[in-house]
C-alpha cells in the first residue's frame, strides 16, 4: 500500500517541472504553518508592536520569507500554463469551466485541463497567496512606520480566509484525484 500511495503522489505531479514540484511542496509546507500559528495567535488591529507576542513575530517572519517563494512560484505556474489557461474568464472563455462544472454535475470526476475548472481554480489560489501575502507583508510595513493599523489587519485576516478555503479545497480535490487513480 505504502509503495502504491509514493506512485499515486508521483501521478499527481508528474506533469509539473522538477523546480516547480519543489515550489510547491515548500509553499504548501509554508501556508500550512502559516494557518497553524495564526490560529494560535492573537493580534489585534490597535496591538502596538511591542505587545505582539513572540508567536506572532515567528509568524509575520516566516511569511516573510514566504513572500518572494509564493511570488517565483505563481510566477513559474504563469510561464507554465499562461494567463489564459489559468484565468480564462479575464478572456471572457467559460467553455473549460462549463463543461467541467457539467462534469461534475454528473458526479464525474473531470480531468484537469488547460482553461478548465481545475486550472481556473488554480489561478484564484495563486491569487488567494498573493494576497494573504501582500496584505500581511503591507500590514506589517505600516505598522513599523506609523502604529497599529485596523483596517490593514482586518484586510489581511479577510483576505487569509481565501487562502484557507482554497488551501483544504485543493488539497480534498487531490484526495479525489488520489482515490479515481486508484480504484483505476
Amino acid at each position: 500500500m505504502n509503495k502504491k500511495l509514493k506512485q499515486g503522489i508521483r501521478v499527481l505531479f508528474q506533469s509539473l517541472p522538477f523546480i516547480e514540484k519543489i515550489l510547491h511542496f515548500v509553499v504548501m509546507i509554508g501556508v500550512l504553518l502559516q494557518l497553524i500559528s495564526s490560529s494560535l495567535m492573537h493580534v489585534h488591529g490597535d496591538t502596538p508592536l511591542n505587545k505582539i507576542a513572540d508567536l506572532a513575530f515567528i509568524h509575520i517572519y516566516a511569511g516573510l520569507v514566504l513572500l518572494p517563494l509564493g511570488i517565483i512560484f505563481a510566477i513559474k505556474v504563469i510561464m507554465r500554463r499562461r494567463l489564459f489557461d489559468l484565468y480564462p474568464w479575464l478572456f471572457g472563455r467559460y467553455e473549460g469551466i462549463k463543461e467541467d462544472a457539467e462534469s461534475l454535475l454528473k458526479v464525474i470526476l473531470p480531468e484537469p485541463k488547460p482553461a478548465g475548472l481545475a486550472a481556473t481554480v488554480e489561478g484564484l489560489g495563486l491569487l488567494a497567496l498573493l494576497l494573504a501575502l501582500v496584505t500581511g507583508a503591507t500590514w506589517f510595513l505600516v505598522v513599523n512606520m506609523s502604529g497599529p493599523n485596523e483596517l490593514l489587519l482586518s484586510v489581511h485576516k479577510l483576505s487569509v480566509t481565501f487562502i484557507q478555503a482554497y488551501f483544504f479545497a485543493h488539497g480534498a480535490f487531490a484526495l479525489l484525484h488520489l482515490f479515481k487513480w486508484w480504484r483505476e
